[in-house]
């Protein structure tokens, strides 16, 4: 009779530690947006430091209508820069001959992002976010017209055209309500007028995360999938597996020159400037996932944890139960 208590109370305490594990990347996410709040840092801090700071000197591009820093990366395509957020955000114009893509809308309501894109094209622009998290959905009010992954996640959030971004998709408790007037099937290819470009699901900062691939300028714009700094792999519908996953995927495609253009500065090799990454940098980032969850890379902190990636990014994720 012993042994069945013994057997009973074994089986409510393992529910009781799964059911905390699901739960602890949400009660992390509400402290971040506390922390966020009160303009504390609460992520272990890096081994050195200056690994995230670029080198002194003159930041690529101009500064336009006081905020935006606006440099051209390419024929008709331009990196626009925000100094001022935190961490230093990067969205991309992409211009043909009949219509513009813009990847992001900016991370502040209190700047108008197309003012800075009037000074570059009058064509109609389109806006698409990389994900939904607050800092590249902020600016979604300034824009008409409005494109998504259409995914059954983000299909579920429309009611008719209208977009409701849950709290842990926005990761702030003031979410961005929006219309969006175009649905993106994963791997579609958008015709902007003698330029194309594909729009791929690359799920694992979030599962409704995005890249931008144009393979006539072998360029892929990632959004906060892959940048210099700091990857996040800690909120709740992040996936380290995931990450693999996607990036066995990438560099299956991908020529080994591509240029991978992130949603965060800054390179520590060069002053500021558009944040940008190449293939090897995928390949460090899945060796190093690969053995964060062997246990076989060491970290720093004890929840949130930061490991080391390479010469110019690290990742934060959670305790090692968490590194699913």
């Amino acid at each position: 009779m012993r042994w069945r208590k013994w057997i009973g109370g074994l089986a409510v305490a393992a529910g009781a530690m799964a059911l905390l594990v699901a739960l602890l990347p949400f009660a992390f996410a509400e402290l971040t947006m506390v922390a966020a709040r009160l303009e504390t840092n609460i992520m272990p801090a890096p081994a050195n430091p200056a690994q995230f700071r670029p080198l002194p000197g003159r930041a690529a591009g101009a500064v336009v209508d006081g905020h935006w820093r606006v440099e051209q990366i390419a024929p008709g395509t331009w990196a626009i820069g925000e100094p001022a957020a935190d961490p230093d955000n990067y969205e991309y114009l992409l211009v043909g001959t009949r219509r513009a893509l813009l990847i992001d809308s900016g991370a502040t309501r209190a700047h108008d992002i197309s003012r800075a894109i009037a000074g570059l094209t009058k064509l109609p622009v389109t806006v698409i976010p990389s994900h939904l998290h607050h800092d590249h959905t902020n600016g979604l009010g300034f824009f008409r017209d409005i494109a998504l992954i259409d995914l059954p996640e983000t299909r579920a959030r429309a009611q008719g055209k209208e977009v409701r971004l849950g709290r842990y998709q926005f990761a702030r408790p003031d979410p961005v309500d929006f219309t969006v007037t175009q649905w993106i099937r994963p791997g579609e290819t958008i015709d902007l007028g003698d330029r194309s470009v594909t729009i791929l699901s690359t799920p694992g900062h979030t599962t409704n995360s995005i890249s931008v691939w144009e393979p006539a300028g072998k360029r892929l714009y990632t959004g906060d999938f892959l940048y210099p700094t700091t990857l996040y792999a800690f909120v709740p519908d992040s996936s380290l597996s995931t990450y693999v996953t996607t990036i066995d995927r990438l560099l299956a495609m991908l020529p080994p020159d591509t240029r991978l253009y992130g949603a965060h500065c800054c390179r520590n090799d060069a002053p500021p400037q558009a944040p940008w990454l190449s293939t090897v940098d995928l390949e460090d980032t899945r060796t190093a996932i690969k053995r964060i969850q062997s246990g076989d890379l060491e970290g720093r902190g004890f929840i949130i944890r930061r490991f080391p990636v390479n010469s110019q990014m690290t990742l934060l994720t959670l305790y090692p139960l968490a590194n699913r």
